[in-house]
């Protein structure tokens, strides 16, 4: 019973993760240009043949969208690792209720033993998918192109 509650906070855990994630996947993409200048200004000519500059087009590989994007990624990855940490503080807490339980019921020295047995394996279980959960989710986004942000 106990192997089966805790599989299921282990479930639920990798299930928020992956409901996290699945926005910032889908939308992810490489902003790498050709190497090039990433000023993306239109200049048109009139009639009388005078250059003219309109407003600047929104080119996605400007520092400034790459900025943005680095910045919603970091933000659905601290989200992410929020929920991996709740359901593993949700799991242990469980844990240590349904020990207290066993102990406070237990009139043996072998039924405290198997009271303590049970959560220390409860203990490892939820250890074990924090680990799988936060190596699911794998490294924080990174800056592509620091020489982009003025560095």
């Amino acid at each position: 019973m106990k192997k089966h509650a805790s599989r299921g906070v282990a479930g639920v855990a990798l299930a928020a993760v992956l409901v996290v994630l699945s926005p910032s996947v889908a939308f992810a993409s490489d902003h790498r240009g050709s190497g090039g200048s990433h000023d993306a200004t239109t200049t048109t000519t009139s009639e009388n043949t005078s250059p003219t500059n309109t407003t600047p087009t929104t080119d996605p590989t400007s520092p400034a969208n790459e900025r943005k994007t680095w910045h919603e990624e970091m933000v659905t990855y601290h989200a992410a690792r929020l929920a991996i940490n709740q359901a593993f503080k949700s799991a242990v807490s469980s844990a240590q209720a349904i020990y207290q339980s066993a102990r406070a019921q237990a009139t043996s020295t072998a039924a405290r033993s198997t009271a303590r047995a049970a959560y220390i394996l409860a203990l490892t279980q939820a250890v074990a998918s924090r680990d799988s959960a936060l190596t699911t989710l794998g490294r924080p986004p990174s800056i592509r192109h620091a020489r982009n942000f003025g560095r």
